[in-house]
């Protein structure tokens, strides 16, 4: 039986996996739920939940334990980890993924055209946050992750040096 932590926007999930020959028993914490699974492509199944039809197309981001499900027309992205693994991480107080840096630093000297950003805005990631001139380029510095802007130690004009922060994330 494989055993894993699911986190779904912020809710985590305790599953168990119990595969069987006619489909799958899903234990989601605690809840027993009876699962067939239908390949309709490399990455579509349609899934039967309880008697109830779920076509779900599931994209994997390489090696990472997130994935990105697409089902009724939204896109949910979702982490899944070894349980016993989860547990051990949490008794080592340490979080899942990777640590977003507190401070935004300059990957280059440079001039700082554009700040796209203030104090309090909620960012997406990939999001542009700053546009930097160096070597008579234009280079957009965008968000690692989704972040809220703390403080923009940097404006338009601004000269800086590889290394300087250029913003604070809370």
């Amino acid at each position: 039986m494989a055993h894993y932590l699911v986190n779904v926007d912020g809710r985590e999930y305790e599953v168990e996996i119990e595969y069987r020959q006619e489909g799958y028993r899903l234990m989601i914490n605690g809840e027993s739920r009876s699962v067939q699974n239908h390949i309709l492509g490399q990455t579509r199944r349609m899934m039967l939940i309880d008697g109830d039809a779920h076509e779900i197309d599931v994209r994997s981001h390489g090696y990472e334990n997130r994935k990105t499900i697409f089902m009724h027309g939204k896109e949910i992205p979702v982490e899944i980890e070894d349980y016993n693994l989860a547990q051990l991480r949490k008794t080592a107080g340490m979080k899942s993924g990777k640590e977003v840096e507190k401070v935004l630093k300059a990957p280059m000297p440079g001039l700082v055209l554009e700040v796209k950003v203030a104090a309090g805005d909620r960012i997406a990631k990939g999001q542009p946050l700053i546009i930097i001139e160096a070597m008579k380029m234009e280079n957009v510095i965008k968000a690692p992750a989704d972040v809220v802007i703390k403080a923009t130690p940097v404006g338009s004009g601004n000269s800086v040096e590889k290394g300087d922060p250029l913003l604070e994330f809370e």
